[in-house]
């Protein structure tokens, strides 16, 4: 069986057309794809340092309360912070929950404890009297996390 030599050059270009066209597809599939991933890791990202932020803010206003207030109350803001770590489940790795929850537990402790007014409270703050701020961990983990986060992009 023999090919005719008019039939080969529109052939040719056919085949040629059908190649370069699945190539451009695939490249266009495979850019789609990074691009969704890059989104999605970026949304992530996103959604994490809103919800740890929120919480650091919470948590600092808590605890400067419990530092100088005397009385217990319940209050929106400790509501709020209970909501955030609950959150955090969803997504959070387990250790950056569980320092989350002893941040909570730490403002507890301090609640139960006397006040101090806020002037020796900074002065023992700048002399590094205080006790440790149990946010520091907190935040490390998160930054920890969030980094790891972001590796999964490279």
């Amino acid at each position: 069986m023999s090919i005719s030599t008019e039939f080969l050059s529109p052939l040719s270009a056919l085949l040629g057309a059908l190649v370069g066209g699945g190539a451009s597809l695939i490249a266009a599939i495979y850019t789609h794809h990074g691009q969704d991933r890059l989104q999605r890791i970026a949304a992530e990202i996103t959604k994490r340092e809103i919800v740890y932020a929120d919480f650091v803010m919470h948590a600092t206003q808590l605890l400067v309360r419990a530092y100088t207030i005397d009385e217990l109350t319940l209050s929106g803001d400790e509501q709020h912070l209970i909501g955030l770590i609950t959150r955090m489940r969803f997504f959070a790795p387990p250790k950056v929950v569980d320092t989350a929850e002893a941040v909570l537990r730490a403002i507890v402790d301090i609640s139960l404890k006397p006040s101090i007014e806020l002037r020796q409270l900074a002065t023992e703050a700048l002399s590094k009297n205080l006790d440790p701020d149990p946010l520091v961990q907190f935040s490390l983990l998160c930054r920890a996390d969030l980094d790891s986060v972001r590796r999964t992009m490279r």
